[in-house]
């Protein structure tokens, strides 16, 4: 890269630091989860192999593998989710450039800058919290009986700079990728206000979709096949079809949350026939700004449900059995807590910062409905009712993945695809979603609204 090009990324990165805000928050916990996951393998290095094998369980690199795979993986799908809406809000800017002679090649290495400066930005702190994340643990498996006494966490710079490593060359391919919606359409479509999406998935996209789905179907399969005996592998198996479900629901995107919100925007026109009218052609008309909102939600949703159903079948097994095995253990109950508190933390992150990136960017829009008689409260009434109907998308999604999951993981426990269904923890799940949904929402409106409707509506910022 020339330093022409670092010079206008950084250029940018100064201008729009709330656009990027989200993407460096998932580029740190993503840096953190690697650098967590490298330095976990490395704790027992050293030891001799009577002190490793003086504790329970398969040892810490074993546990760290099954772990951090479903970790990592996560944290790359929320990376990937922000830095395509990241790019989003430069779209106008990009095409500006290219009207003043840029090439579609120039304007790549200026993305793949962009996201490289983010991830060079992020990688200390993000190489210190995966220091931290990976002491706590492994102080926590000690604490278990799971971890040799004498196991430590020393010399964290290798995987600080793998994780890095990986990272930079995730984002910079990904960023490349998202150029590609970027450079293809004409200029002037983005100098009129259009953010560059298109009316439905490509067909690479739609390719990646099937192949997800594919992936998804055969993992649902082996957790379903699994013997009663290795109910922990059946386990994996399934958290991991639950997160290639849900990358195909992300990269199906409108195909999916067309008809879903068509089922669940007729129920909103009924119970509010003013606001609930407009909300629901508002998100039938931006299906791709509905999908955006709603993968985070169904990401945060569909694992945490995945995972407490997953355990309460486990113990009714072990209940029916009255053998009970590794999964229903108070240890492997304190692994799977651990594991999804990490797991909703990327998913907060994900559905926080798309949340408030897509309100904000509807400034014009918000702007255009008051000066056409809309009042603030009413806009505000609306924008409230599309956040509870989005929310209620994403909990419709996340609901189908966990049943397909769940079902196929109660097979392997249970001897049938009914699963054990912890309904007071589901509605807890469900509410948490809507109080991190609605209000956030609502309070980023509040803010788009302030100010001159006229300069807003004129695109002034």
């Amino acid at each position: 890269m020339t330093g022409t090009t670092v010079a206008l990324a950084w250029a940018q990165l100064r201008r729009r630091p709330a656009g990027f805000t989200g993407l460096a928050a998932a580029l740190l916990l993503a840096v953190a989860a690697v650098t967590a996951l490298g330095a976990l393998l490395g704790a027992e290095r050293g030891l001799t192999a009577a002190q490793r094998q003086a504790v329970d369980g398969p040892g810490v690199p074993l546990i760290a593998g099954a772990f951090g795979e479903i970790t990592v993986l996560v944290a790359f799908f929320v990376a990937l989710h922000t830095l395509g809406f990241a790019l989003r809000h430069q779209y106008r800017d990009l095409a500006l450039l290219r009207t003043v002679a840029a090439t579609p090649r120039q304007v790549r290495r200026l993305l793949r800058a962009q996201s490289a400066l983010v991830v060079l930005a992020v990688a200390a702190p993000g190489a210190l919290l995966g220091t931290a994340a990976a002491r706590a643990f492994l102080t926590g498996l000690q604490r278990h009986a799971l971890a040799a006494p004498r196991a430590r966490i020393t010399d964290t710079v290798p995987a600080a700079l793998a994780a890095t490593a990986v990272t930079l060359l995730l984002a910079t391919a990904a960023a490349t990728a998202a150029a590609r919606r970027i450079t293809r359409p004409a200029p002037a479509a983005a100098l009129t206000g259009s953010t560059g999406t298109t009316p439905g998935p490509g067909p690479l996209r739609l390719a990646a979709a099937a192949a997800a789905l594919t992936g998804g179907v055969l993992l649902l399969r082996l957790a379903a096949t699994r013997p009663a005996e290795h109910v922990d592998k059946s386990a994996q198996a399934a958290l991991l079809a639950t997160l290639a479900l849900l990358a195909a629901a992300a990269l199906a995107g409108p195909l999916l949350t067309r008809p879903a919100a068509a089922l669940l925007g007729a129920a909103t026109r009924v119970l509010a026939p003013g606001t609930g009218w407009l909300a629901d052609a508002n998100q039938r008309g931006h299906a791709h700004r509905l999908a955006a909102a709603v993968v985070p939600v169904a990401l945060l949703t569909g694992l945490s449900t995945t995972m407490a159903t997953m355990t309460a079948t486990a113990r009714h097994a072990a209940r029916a059995t009255g053998a009970p095995g590794g999964a229903t253990s108070a240890t492997d109950i304190w692994l799977r807590q651990t594991e999804l508190g990490l797991l909703t933390a990327f998913g907060a992150v994900a559905t926080l910062t798309t949340l408030i990136g897509l309100t904000a960017e509807r400034r014009r829009e918000l702007a255009l409905l008051r000066l056409v008689g809309a009042t603030r409260p009413q806009v505000l009434r609306t924008v409230t009712t599309e956040a509870a109907l989005t929310c209620a998308v994403g909990l419709l999604l996340g609901t189908l993945v966990t049943a397909a999951t769940t079902s196929a993981f109660s097979t392997a426990a249970l001897g049938g695809p009914l699963p054990a269904v912890p309904l007071a923890t589901c509605a807890r799940i469900a509410a948490a979603a809507l109080l991190l949904t609605v209000p956030v929402t609502l309070a980023t409106a509040a803010v788009a609204l302030r100010g001159s409707a006229v300069e807003a509506a004129g695109g002034r910022e």
